[in-house]
């Protein structure tokens, strides 16, 4: 039925009569000056080393889209298991309202410590127009086993694409993800002033043994010395490590302990540092390259000490034990501070601390162990990605049917479009971590929200309703 339309158009179009819709010959130098384009492009490439031809059917077209999806759940149960799902993504938004900043406005948070994003304006005033995800030249590529032979030739594998996309893309809840996913995590530690290296007493899980001296001003008389007392001036924030004993003089008759000071901290920084996930129903990305060791080695060497009281009185404090005498002792102190921050660093990261050999000097137990958190992966809750802005030429979804997956062209020397729906975003988004040092430390040590993979979060998602709604 479809051949006999497809000939009676065609056989209508040869009896035109009317000379001007007539076909007409056309010589070689008039054909020269003739150009055009096909709407729909077909390309073949062959990948020996997986035994697979792609064949990918192009448009030549561009396709701005807008759209909100509720729930994306790809390739639930089955091998998966009830309610399990290969992509399973919820508040889905592709593309965003514009504010007059020029940015896409970030929804509103109530969540303490919560990024508000470059524009965080929901009033109506500031919703100036939508901004599109833009797929230019969008495909179907599929992957053919077997491909000589018309009686084992195999359909294993297809992916929906574009030659480029790029445009907002916000995620309510990202529960699962497979596929391949990449990024980039900036790490910044602010400067800080007049900092107790122990937690504040008062506080939960703060020991009175623990507790720093600068929990509160000392009230009395100003002076290095005034009646045998210090004036101490409470700490701007607190580490939050444990106390213990640094510096021991005259046979106990001074010593130093974290609890007795307060530090003024550098800042440090690390920059462009890899995010991965690769693989299936992954709910975690890994951060490498943080190099935690060194970082605290970094901190340690440029911090100096503020105030010192050293003492068994918080009221008193030894005549020598002041912040002039601490500094001159810093350069002795150094290493035992890096190695107990390096401590209790593993231990907030649930990491085993090796024990120090009898002749094991401080100086290589302290590479040890910053070889140790050199070579910790940082995980990352997908969980926390609300924003990412697609600026790629592999942005696509596939299925495949291999148990050992397909790499599709182009794709990463080490991504793979994994066994069921998976999802291919390279270079999709920043987590950017600029906290001071007390907030990593204590998100380490205390709260042990980096080892949940919870480090900091991220900004909510991009608006892409007008007016109050907050998915539409």
């Amino acid at each position: 039925m479809k051949k006999t339309i497809m000939w009676a158009l065609i056989g209508s179009a040869l009896s035109m009569t009317n000379t001007s819709h007539a076909l007409s010959v056309l010589e070689d130098a008039e054909l020269s000056d003739v150009t055009g384009q096909a709407l729909f492009s077909v390309v073949k490439e062959t990948d020996a080393s997986q035994g697979l031809d792609f064949f990918k059917l192009g448009i030549d077209a561009e396709l701005s889209l807008n759209a909100n999806i509720k729930s994306l759940q790809l390739g639930c149960g089955g091998e998966n298991g009830a309610g399990a799902c290969d992509i399973d993504i919820s508040a889905l938004s592709l593309g965003c309202v514009v504010g007059a900043s020029g940015n896409c406005i970030t929804l509103p948070t109530n969540i303490a410590g919560q990024p508000k994003g470059q524009d965080f304006d929901n009033s109506l005033s500031n919703q100036k127009e939508l901004r599109d995800f833009v797929l230019t030249n969008p495909f179907f590529q599929f992957a053919i086993k077997g491909g000589d032979q018309a009686a084992t030739r195999e359909v294993v594998g297809v992916r929906v694409g574009a030659d480029k996309a790029q445009g907002p893309m916000s995620i309510g809840a990202m529960n699962n993800f497979s596929g391949y996913l990449t990024g980039i995590n900036n790490l910044y530690i602010q400067a800080q002033t007049n900092v107790a290296v122990t937690c504040k007493q008062g506080t939960a899980n703060c020991s009175d043994a623990d507790a720093s001296k600068y929990s509160q001003d000392f009230v009395g008389d100003y002076g290095i010395l005034a009646g045998g007392k210090k004036q101490q001036y409470e700490a701007s924030a607190y580490l939050g490590v444990k106390n213990a004993e640094i510096l021991n003089l005259l046979f106990g008759a001074v010593t130093v302990e974290y609890r007795d000071q307060t530090i003024n901290t550098a800042a440090a920084q690390r920059e462009n540092l890899g995010i991965v996930a690769n693989g299936n129903r992954m709910t975690q990305v890994q951060i490498h390259g943080l190099q935690l060791g060194s970082l605290v080695d970094e901190v340690v060497q440029n911090l100096t000490i503020n105030q010192m009281c050293t003492g068994h009185d918080p009221g008193k404090c030894s005549a020598i034990g002041t912040d002039t005498i601490g500094n001159t002792l810093l350069p002795l102190l150094r290493t035992g501070i890096k190695i107990y921050m390096k401590q209790e660093t593993l231990k907030g990261l649930n990491l085993p601390v090796p024990e120090q050999g009898t002749l094991e000097l401080d100086g290589a137990y302290s590479t040890k162990l910053t070889n140790l958190l050199n070579a910790y992966v940082l995980p990352y809750n997908l969980g926390n990605v609300h924003q990412i802005d697609v600026d790629s030429n592999l942005f696509g979804i596939a299925l495949t049917s291999l148990g050992n997956g397909i790499r599709f062209p182009g794709f990463a020397e080490d991504a793979k479009a994994t066994k069921g729906w998976s999802m291919y975003l390279e270079d999709a988004f920043t987590i950017n971590i600029n906290q001071p040092l007390t907030t990593l430390m204590s998100n380490i040590v205390q709260t042990g929200l980096a080892a949940q993979g919870n480090i900091t979060m991220l900004e909510q998602p991009y608006r892409n309703c007008y007016g109050s709604m907050k998915f539409c």
